[in-house]
């Protein structure tokens, strides 16, 4: 299965001549340390895992794939703009030293303007072009509306209390012991893989994708995550693992709470014509997500973890929709995930609740 795509940016534009390379390279490194921090002792740094990675080669490798893939996103391209097939290492492209050049900008601007902070990014220019366009557009836009300001702010704590009834309430909810569930995935080009998830009200989960021959499993023991193909296991990057267990927990809602701390309101903003409250909060790893609460049914709508990278966040967001009753709780039947530069869909075709299930099945083997 193929999450990520590799591209890089192209932007017309040059660095400052009067900057000496010794100089430019000095920000970059201490750019790149300041938005991410320094590598551990037992993580490679890109420049030591990859080939012909120049500007960004300090950068933690694993963040490679989150980065190639806001650059394509940013720009509207794939991997073919900047690389020759799948030889990622080879230079003969000529978008890929101009990408290199830009790279370079634009972490000097952040470290020399921002004090570090990744507030310059591929997309600040670019915003879904090959090439900026600098010139203003003369067509008349719509305003955009703005949710109406509230008197009061709700709690956290009367968020969460609203959402649990809004599900089905507490002693339904602990009714569910177990959920099988049949769905589909739905690919951005249509095409469509059968998926299957079994779920405990302890939060235990396992959700096995098949594509073609090869049998992809996701799963969550309570405690630790693990995927694999086949008999082949998929190392997981701690962000990964992360958002394993948080669709597990937020399956039966009961503990979501329990994901994460520091949680805060925040506004009220609209999605898709709908007023919605916004609550941060920080996760396990102590990264910021955000979740909406659709203010009228009080369920949630949408959550986006946002994980740092050398060129600003790298988002995950997750859109729970079309909520049907099952067992007497309200389930999402239409979640869609997005990440930069793709998108799928879990379609749930049914959900029978409270089956029996072996719990060796969430053990890693």
């Amino acid at each position: 299965m193929i999450i990520f795509r590799f591209s890089q940016c192209k932007i017309r534009a040059k660095l400052p001549t009067n900057l000496a390379p010794i100089l430019v390279i000095a920000w970059i490194a201490l750019a790149l340390n300041r938005v991410q921090g320094q590598t551990t002792a037992d993580q490679k740094t890109a420049g030591e895992k990859f080939k012909s990675v120049t500007v960004l080669s300090n950068m933690p490798a694993d963040q490679m794939g989150k980065v190639m893939n806001i650059m394509s996103a940013s720009l509207g391209v794939n991997c073919g703009f900047c690389h020759e097939g799948t030889n990622f290492a080879k230079d003969s492209v000529g978008h890929k030293e101009v990408a290199r050049k830009m790279l370079a900008m634009t972490l000097e601007l952040n470290n020399r303007h921002f004090e570090g902070r990744t507030e310059v990014t591929c997309n600040t220019c670019h915003r879904g072009h090959a090439i900026p366009v600098s010139n203003l557009s003369l067509d008349r836009m719509p305003p955009i509306p703005l949710a109406p300001p509230t008197s009061t702010k709700p709690s956290t704590g009367d968020i969460w209390t609203r959402y649990l009834a809004a599900l089905g309430g507490r002693e339904r909810m602990e009714a569910i012991k177990t959920r099988h569930v049949i769905a589909k995935r739905i690919e951005p080009s249509g095409t469509n893989e059968p998926e299957e998830l079994w779920q405990t009200h302890s939060g235990k989960s396992r959700m096995v994708t098949q594509y073609g021959t090869t049998a992809v499993v996701e799963a969550f023991d309570g405690s630790a995550t693990w995927k694999r193909a086949n008999q082949n296991e998929i190392e997981l990057k701690p962000d990964e693992s992360e958002q394993i267990r948080a669709e597990a927990i937020i399956a039966f809602g009961m503990r979501t709470d329990s994901l994460y701390s520091e949680p805060t309101y925040r506004e009220t903003v609209r999605i898709q014509d709908r007023d919605c409250h916004l609550v941060e909060a920080k996760t396990k790893n102590k990264m910021t997500e955000r979740l909406f609460f659709d203010a009228q049914s009080d369920l949630l709508v949408r959550r986006i973890a946002s994980i740092p990278t050398v060129l600003g966040p790298y988002e995950y967001q997750v859109d729970y929709q079309d909520y049907k009753e099952f067992g007497g709780v309200l389930q999402p039947t239409q979640i869609r995930f997005a990440v930069p530069n793709i998108a799928w869909t879990r379609q749930v075709l049914s959900i029978e609740t409270n089956v029996d299930l072996d719990e060796s099945q969430f053990r890693k083997p």
